[in-house]
C-alpha cells in the first residue's frame, strides 16, 4: 500500500514588505564554523539565541569580514534530486586585502570546513546560510586588474547543499536591525 508523502502544510500571501523588498546585502558579514555554534528558533521559525562553544577554556567567537556595500550577495538556487530537493546555499563576498596577515586570513576561510555566514540584506534582515550542513569554498577569484579602475579584490564564494532555505535571524520580534547586530557582534 502507497503512502501518500506529500506534507504541503500552507501557502504564501506575501505582506507588503516581500512585495516591496530590496535586493542586496550590506558589507559587513559574520562567519564561524558551524561545530561551534548551537541555535534556537522562536515559534514562528526565526533562529532567535547563537551560542558559541568552548574550546579548551577558550570561547569560540564569529569573525567579521567588511568589504563594500552591494558588492557581497547570495542565492539559494533549487537542486532537483530523485529522493529528495535540496537548496544550493552560496554565499559569494568581495574581499579586500593589503597585508599579509590578510591573505594568511584568505587562506585560513579558503581552506575551512562547514562555515555559517550570516548576511545583512539590504531589507534589514540577517540571513544565516549553511546553519544545517556548512558551507565550504566552491570558487575564488582575484588579481590586480589591468586599468586603474579595475577590481583588486578577491571574489570567494561559499556554497553547500542544504535541506532547507536559509534561516533569518533576529533577537525577538521587536527587535531592529541594530538590535540584531549588536547581538552577533558581541559573539565576535
Amino acid at each position: 500500500m502507497a503512502t501518500n508523502c506529500n506534507d504541503l502544510i500552507s501557502g504564501i500571501n506575501p505582506a507588503c514588505d516581500a512585495l516591496n523588498k530590496v535586493g542586496g546585502v550590506n558589507k559587513r558579514v559574520w562567519i564561524g564554523l558551524k561545530g561551534n555554534i548551537t541555535y534556537t528558533t522562536d515559534s514562528n521559525g526565526y533562529v532567535n539565541t547563537i551560542s558559541m562553544a568552548t574550546s579548551g577554556s577558550l570561547p569560540t567567537k564569529l569573525y567579521t569580514y567588511t568589504g563594500k556595500r552591494d558588492k557581497n550577495s547570495f542565492s539559494f538556487p533549487l537542486t532537483a534530486g530523485e529522493n529528495i530537493n535540496t537548496f544550493n546555499h552560496t554565499a559569494m563576498m568581495m574581499l579586500y586585502y593589503s597585508t599579509p596577515s590578510e591573505l594568511e586570513t584568505l587562506n585560513q576561510l579558503a581552506n575551512a570546513d562547514d562555515l555559517v555566514v550570516f548576511m545583512e540584506g539590504n531589507d534589514g534582515k540577517i540571513y544565516i546560510l549553511g546553519l544545517e550542513k556548512g558551507l565550504n569554498a566552491s570558487a575564488g577569484e582575484g588579481g590586480s586588474g589591468v586599468l586603474l579602475n579595475d577590481s583588486t579584490a578577491y571574489t570567494l564564494t561559499l556554497s553547500g547543499e542544504q535541506t532547507k532555505t536559509p534561516n533569518i535571524f533576529r533577537v525577538n520580534a521587536a527587535a531592529s536591525l541594530s538590535t540584531n547586530q549588536a547581538y552577533l557582534d558581541a559573539l565576535c
